[in-house]
């Protein structure tokens, strides 16, 4: 079962939120439910979309189907490794992305750090 295959045909600011969502729920799967949080709340000025929500139910579906069982009944190891591949995903979905690469954030970072010398 690979995320990757879920999201990246979505627009980039999707397939990041669906990835989050997903890692949030794995990330309390086996939890007792009082403990589980909204994992599609952030705050009242950054709801999920419907489209997001959709997405990140059906992922989450396709684990519980290839691991023949509820996510809440994960084992820390699957539910870890399945955040590795949400992970990796990402991952892949960044150096994707036009414009971004490890060269150009080094140096907004000089950037950034050479200005806020400046405003010192």
């Amino acid at each position: 079962m690979d995320i990757l295959t879920y999201v990246e045909s979505a627009p980039e600011n999707s397939a990041a939120s669906v990835i989050y969502y997903c890692i949030r729920a794995l990330d309390q799967a086996g939890l007792p439910k009082e403990q589980q949080r909204d994992i599609f709340f952030d705050g009242p000025s950054n709801p999920a979309t419907p489209e997001d929500i959709e997405l990140t139910k059906t992922i989450l579906a396709a684990i519980e189907e290839a691991e023949h069982m509820r996510l809440d009944d994960l084992d820390r190891k699957t539910a870890e490794a399945y955040i590795r591949n949400a992970s990796d995903a990402m991952d892949t979905l960044i150096d994707r992305m036009e414009g971004y690469d490890e060269a150009r954030g080094r140096e907004l970072l000089r950037k950034m750090e050479a200005a806020s010398l400046i405003s010192l």
